[in-house]
């Protein structure tokens, strides 16, 4: 081994030292990943042990952050092993800050200002109104990264000059807000149903010829899914524009029949069926009695029309259903009780002999 060393020149030794440290960069790089997930799990392991947590590390937001810090901080060593020049060491020591800015940035977002956190927590432990929640939580991830983006660009790069950066960035505005005035629309809608909050998540509302539960709201757009498990994305410029019902503002709701009844029927047992109805109606705790109305309300070509009106306390539509239809079995065992039969539509042709 020695009389081989001794043979080889300096030039020599200085590739083969050279090779020793390619292999050992690339031993370290395949190492950091496959060894990724098992260094973030250990971290998120140990994190939880001490915040008495209970949460499987893939489910964490910081996950994700932890395995690109760990692989770009096995790359970075890797490429400090090399015999690079001074210049590729100082781009990759500014990569490096710029990535620990960006980790930082990303553990902030994915943990501190998660919808489920805390601080978005009432005191009584309640959270607040899930949809400015998930706004404040959106803007308050895009500071954020503006101010990581800044700290990268000024602080690493030293980019201090940014007073062309800005005007440009303002000329750029002006051509964008051209080229996308409905998207600013849209954002401006947005914060006006934020403010106004003429629903919610969790909502049925009806907007133009589409009708259902809201499941997101952001400054753009608003996202229902409708009775048929569809998912629709409206515009907010839209709804702003268009009548809004929210049928879970409603405090009751409005039920009402016709009962045709035949033509051959006395007046006093057609009274007697009214008072029979009420008295039924009146007995449901779900109805309130002081708005039924019962009455002979026209008399038909070919049936006398009872209409019958009145509003339920029930206000979930698949359980107002359910309570109709419990009136309506009701009303047929009425009408059962006192012999009476409803009418059909009937014409009478009288023939005329000559």
């Amino acid at each position: 081994m020695d009389d081989i060393l001794a043979n080889l020149s300096k030039d020599d030794l200085v590739n083969l030292i050279h090779v020793f440290d390619i292999q050992i960069a690339v031993v370290l790089v395949l190492i950091v990943l496959v060894t990724k997930s098992f260094f973030a799990k250990i971290v998120l392991k140990i994190m939880d042990t001490i915040l008495k947590r209970k949460k499987k590390p893939e489910e964490s937001g910081m996950y994700k952050p932890l395995q690109f810090m760990y692989v770009f901080l096995g790359v970075y060593l890797a490429v400090k092993i090399l015999p690079f020049g001074n210049k590729i060491s100082i781009l990759m020591t500014a990569l490096m800050k710029s990535a620990i800015i960006i980790f930082v940035a990303n553990i902030i977002n994915s943990t501190v200002l998660d919808k489920d956190s805390k601080i978005f927590k009432k005191n009584n432990g309640k959270k607040s109104s899930e949809t400015v929640t998930n706004l404040i939580c959106k803007l308050l991830k895009i500071v954020v990264w503006v101010v990581a983006i800044y700290i990268i660009i000024a602080g690493v790069l030293g980019f201090t000059q940014i007073n062309g950066l800005v005007t440009g960035l303002g000329l750029g505005t002006v051509v964008i807000s051209f080229a996308a005035q409905d998207t600013v629309k849209s954002l401006f809608s947005g914060f006006t149903i934020l403010t106004d909050k003429p629903f919610v998540i969790g909502d049925w509302i009806e907007v133009g010829n589409y009708a259902g539960s809201v499941i997101d709201i952001t400054f753009r757009s608003t996202r229902i899914r409708c009775s048929d498990n569809s998912i629709v994305t409206i515009p907010n410029s839209t709804i702003t524009e268009e009548f809004v019902i929210n049928w879970n503002k409603l405090k009751t709701r409005r039920f009402e029949c016709v009962l045709n009844l035949e033509m051959n029927i006395e007046p006093d047992k057609i009274k007697n069926l009214i008072k029979e109805l009420k008295v039924v109606i009146c007995s449901k705790d779900y109805v309130k009695a002081d708005t039924v109305y019962i009455g002979l309300n026209k008399i038909a070509d070919y049936s006398l029309d009872i209409k019958i009106f009145m509003y339920l306390t029930e206000t979930n539509y698949v359980k107002f259903l359910k309570l109709q239809e419990d009136l309506n079995y009701e009303f047929l065992k009425v009408l059962a009780k006192e012999n009476v039969a409803l009418a059909y539509p009937t014409e009478t042709v009288h023939v005329k002999n000559i």
